[in-house]
């Protein structure tokens, strides 16, 4: 689980940097908040679109094998970034981590579904998450200081060196995991179908769907509207991740075990509505002082990754 939680957190850090260097990135590379997107969006749809793709042969494999071979090419991906001299090279390389980074977030999310049972998934998964916390707590305002230190390749340097020792520790010390090869009887295609033709399966995908949308229609563009809108330094976007994240390394394995005691439904339920308060906080805000941007900020933070890796579950 640790060696997992620190894939996720390299895979997380990476996703997440590119937010916060928003404003860096817009007036460096001279481009407009669409082109910016893009560059978060180009990330997200190489990773769904790859993952669905592997989805046909993957589970045919080792799964460590197949966790090993997708963060290598994540590390690439990583190190491209950190290169890139423009924005059209910093847009594919962002597709190239993408593909991989997310087919290897899949097989950690299918480790974790093949060793732990139903009931003890939810302590898993909010240790899992614990690595999102750790990765706002510390990898973004790392990565922030090192972008406003020296430049905006600084931070993917930074994570691309760190993947490399994780990887060396994956490939000595994960085990094996081929026990889910044996089970693989249905074809792939089958499987597809099946979840088509499967009302619940349907409605589990567009909640996950809409619920992401909903997301990631407002976390990309929250340190652009911190800097332009509500009169935030470049320097204090990293405050925003070092109180949320910190205060979410005690409450999503809180809410793992809650999951696990109350009922997963019934604590996505709750979560899902307090969410209502900070998102319509957080897009709304006029200028405030840090303190009350904080306050803000991190509920955002809590309430969203909760609703969040209980769906995952």
């Amino acid at each position: 689980m640790l060696l997992l939680s620190s894939i996720n957190f390299t895979h997380i850090v990476d996703f997440m940097i590119m937010m916060p260097l928003g404003p860096q990135l817009m007036r460096i590379m001279q481009i407009d908040p669409q082109q910016f997107s893009l560059l978060v969006a180009a990330y997200t749809f190489s990773a769904g679109i790859m993952s669905l793709i592997a989805a046909f042969f993957v589970d045919r494999f080792n799964r460590k094998h197949v966790v090993l071979v997708g963060y290598a090419g994540f590390v690439l991906g990583t190190f491209a970034c950190a290169l890139a001299p423009n924005y059209h090279f910093l847009l594919i390389a962002r597709i190239v981590a993408g593909m991989f980074g997310g087919v290897t977030a899949a097989q950690i999310l299918a480790i974790i579904g093949d060793v732990f049972p139903y009931e003890k998934r939810g302590t898993a998964m909010g240790f899992l998450m614990g690595s999102f916390s750790i990765a706002s707590v510390a990898g973004v305002p790392c990565g922030l200081w090192l972008a406003a230190s020296y430049s905006w390749h600084a931070p993917f340097i930074f994570v691309g060196v760190m993947s490399v020792l994780i990887f060396i520790a994956a490939f000595i010390y994960v085990p094996d995991l081929t026990k889910h090869i044996s089970e693989v009887k249905e074809s792939r295609l089958k499987v597809f179908k099946d979840i088509g033709s499967n009302a619940n399966q349907r409605w589990a995908l567009l909640l996950m769907f809409v619920m992401m949308l909903g997301h990631f229609s407002i976390i990309p563009f929250i340190a652009p509207y911190m800097v332009s809108n509500v009169g935030l330094s470049e320097h204090q976007l990293s405050f925003i991740y070092l109180v949320g994240g910190g205060l979410t390394i005690f409450s999503s394995p809180l809410v793992g075990k809650l999951a696990d005691k109350i009922g997963k439904f019934k604590v996505y339920a709750i979560f899902v509505t307090c969410s209502l308060v900070p998102v319509l906080l957080i897009t709304n805000l006029n200028p405030l002082p840090l303190s009350m941007v904080l306050v803000v900020t991190s509920m955002f933070f809590i309430v969203s990754g909760a609703e969040v890796f209980r769906q995952w579950q």
